[in-house]
């Protein structure tokens, strides 16, 4: 009869048996030059690797929805990562929850020990250099050929921030138009906004500003986003169709006027702060200036999470 041989038992105290393996606990490890080394630990790395790298790849494509489904591929890389490396669901959880953290970082680091001024007063200012503000002429031209004036270029600058404003107006239809150039440290954010003002005190305001508002506008403003308007022709009618559909005529429509424009503009900022300061979002330090509160901290990372999933 034949006698077949068995393999032979790992060890109970976990020791070498053989000379080439070793048992630590159900898995086994390759002894290499005197280095452990393990098959399942090197089979998990890739697929986290190819999660990444699948994810990668689909963010490369234009389309709006296969790069989102590359974020979501890097969420699952994440979330594999925590789960195969620590063994447990609650680490690859915890893995994906650390992305909707990250912009605390900045919160906590830098936006909340920020000090803003209480009053933020616009003043007259030569436009910015072509280097700064290459597409200016451009815009202002666009925004001419519409009918609109220009009547003021005007800005604010505090610490490390600085806003320029170019103010245009159409007279026959009460409509105040403003090109914005937001510059803080190296970067730089360059919008349109077109703002129309009603008897009973509403402020209707569309702009293509690519981000979440870091402040709460006041009940009587309505903000209507349009980042993807490439042109000032588009963001225009836009506004057109938005006023239409709130069946505001303009008989309806109010305006300072040309001459009153940036006095009303630095009432629409004065006001802004009041209403966040009511609303427990800032707080006054002392000095003539406010920074964010906790609360306000809060709210500012639901806008940056906002625009995680946006730009995602």
């Amino acid at each position: 009869m034949a006698v077949r041989a068995r393999p032979p038992r790992p060890p109970a105290d976990g020791t070498r048996a053989g000379g080439g393996r070793e048992w630590h606990g159900n898995r086994q490890l390759t002894l290499t030059g005197g280095a452990a080394t393990t098959p399942g630990l090197m089979n998990e790395l890739l697929i986290i690797t190819g999660a990444a790298a699948f994810g990668y790849a689909l963010r490369t494509f234009s389309h709006p929805l296969v790069r989102k489904a590359g974020a979501l591929c890097y969420l699952a890389a994440t979330y594999l990562a925590g789960w195969l490396l620590a063994g447990s669901h609650a680490a690859g959880a915890a893995a994906v929850c650390g992305w909707f953290l990250l912009p605390w970082v900045e919160i906590v680091l830098r936006v909340r020990k920020l000090r803003l001024p209480l009053t933020r007063s616009l003043r007259q200012r030569m436009p910015p250099n072509r280097e700064d503000f290459p597409h200016l002429q451009e815009l202002t031209g666009e925004l001419e050929e519409e009918g609109f004036e220009q009547t003021d270029d005007a800005g604010l600058d505090w610490q490390q921030m600085s806003q320029f404003l170019r103010v245009c107006y159409h007279a026959p239809s009460l409509t105040q138009a403003v090109i914005h150039l937001n510059q803080q440290s190296n970067f730089s954010v360059v919008f349109v906004s077109v703002t129309c003002r009603t008897h009973d005190g509403r402020v209707i305001t569309t702009s293509n500003y690519p981000f979440s508002q870091t402040m709460q506008s006041p009940p009587n403003v309505m903000l209507n986003r349009v980042p993807a308007a490439e042109s000032f022709v588009e963001l225009l009618a836009e506004h057109r169709s938005i006023m239409a559909s709130l069946c505001i005529a303009e008989s309806d429509l109010t305006s300072p006027g040309a001459e009153g424009l940036a006095d009303q503009m630095q009432a629409d900022l004065d006001s802004q702060v009041k209403h966040n300061l009511g609303r427990g979002l800032i707080v006054e330090t002392g000095d003539g200036t406010f920074r964010y509160s906790w609360r306000g901290c809060v709210y500012l990372w639901g806008q940056f999470l906002k625009d995680m999933v946006r730009f995602a």
